[in-house]
Order: C-alpha cells, then structure tokens, then sequence
C-alpha cells in the first residue's frame, strides 16, 4: 500500500491537535490536511477527495457524530472518531453513527496509526487510481444479484449498482462465504466493530436493516436476509457462483 497516493483530513476544533497528527501523518508518508470545523471539512472534501477522515466529537459547529452519520449516508470517506469521550457506550454510539472505528484521547500516535492502515486496508485495498477489478473468485453470483466486495458494490440483474458500506460488505461477503450459516448478533457486530467488547449493539440489526433495503428484502416477511429463532440472521441465497 502506497501511503502517499492515500489522502487523510484531521478535523478538531484544537489547532496543536490537528497541527500535529497532519505533521505526523505526512512524516508517516501520508498526504494530509486539516480543519477545524466541519464546515470547513465539507468544503475541503468538496474540492478535493480524501479516503479517511480523524474526527473529533466535540466541535463547535456541527457535532462529529452528526457529520459522520451523513457521510456514512453518502457513502463518503471512512472515519475514525478521536475523541475524549472514552466510555464503551460513547464508542458503540459513534460507530452505530457509521464510524469505521473509535480512538480515545489521549492515544498512542503508533496505535492510531496502525487503526488508519487497517481500515484502510478495508476500505481502499488498492491505492486510488490503481487497477480495481478484483482478482478471480472475488465476485460472487447469487439470487439474481452480483457481489463485488473489492469495489463494495451490489447489482442486481438489469440493475443499478448500489454501493454498500464498509460493514455491509463485510457482512454481505462473510454470509456469502458460508452459504446457510446462521450468523448471530455478537458475530455480526464482531465483523462490523473489530475489537469492539460489545455483544448486542444495535449496529447488527441497522446493518441488517440496510443490506434488506438493498436487496429488495421485505423486512416484514423477508426472503433473502432472513431471521433466525434465537437472535440471528442468515442468506438465503440459493446457488452462489464464484466469477
């Protein structure tokens, strides 16, 4: 992975914060940026695109959790949410808010790190502008629908390609992977929030919720992305063909 080619925006409120981490970031070989409101972060991603945002919770304009709910909307950048709100409740919030991960203040600048090369990894797995069709037997073919997981992408036959989110295509792809298995809520969330100490967040079921949507699934009686006696989910998904 070429660091450089990968572009972060700190945004905090606090100017030696985001001074330093984009001081770091780029003696680390990333391109960086900063902002310190997240007006000014909207209009920065504006005029140009970036692949991972270092949020702040506390802003004084509009509050962290707000705009990364909206870029997690608008399948924008991934987020990692910096904060000093260090409770495990205030790190199940952000990440039901969308975020890709939580750090707490004070960090250790070697551990932020490694938590940006991961969800980058998960996120861009080539650098941008690379070549991103995916190698053979990535695709998977089911149900009338045609998975793509390096380019986060779902179409449905004569369709348009919807774009899924970062736990969507985890999820989407580990179900595919184990056709029939029953996944439950603590193995869902465990996917979606690596590392997380929690065991029933509701970010299992908004996930199923969303991946229902874009299935054409009716939650009231669903067919593909059905509900198991005991708290768990599974594909159904009949013939699953590898591309």
């Amino acid at each position: 992975m070429s660091k450089d080619l990968f572009h972060i925006l700190v945004v905090d409120d606090a100017a030696e914060i985001r001074e330093s981490l984009v001081l770091y970031l780029q003696r680390q070989g990333y391109s960086a940026c900063a902002a310190a409101s997240v007006a000014q972060a909207r209009v920065i991603l504006k005029q140009q695109p970036c692949q991972l945002i270092l949020l702040d919770i506390m802003m004084p304009d509009e509050d962290g959790l707000s705009f990364c709910r909206s870029l997690a909307q608008q399948e924008g950048p991934a987020v990692i949410l910096v904060s000093a709100l260090s409770s495990d409740s205030n790190k199940i919030r952000g990440l039901d808010y969308g975020a890709d991960d939580y750090i707490a203040k004070p960090f250790n600048p070697r551990e932020l790190l490694s938590r940006i090369g991961a969800v980058l990894r998960r996120v861009a797995p080539e650098p941008p502008g690379a070549e991103t069709a995916p190698p053979p037997g990535q695709r998977r073919s089911f149900a009338g629908f045609l998975h793509d997981p390096q380019a986060r992408t779902l179409r449905q036959d004569n369709g348009p390609e919807q774009r899924l989110t970062t736990g969507e295509n985890r999820l989407l792809e580990a179900m595919l992977a184990r056709p029939g298995s029953v996944f439950r809520r603590e193995e869902i969330t465990a996917l979606l929030q690596p590392g997380s100490v929690a065991s029933g967040s509701r970010a299992a079921d908004n996930c199923i919720l969303r991946l229902r949507r874009k299935l054409g699934d009716d939650a009231r009686a669903p067919v593909l992305l059905v509900t198991e006696w005991g708290g768990g989910y599974r594909l159904n998904a009949g013939d699953i063909t590898l591309l």
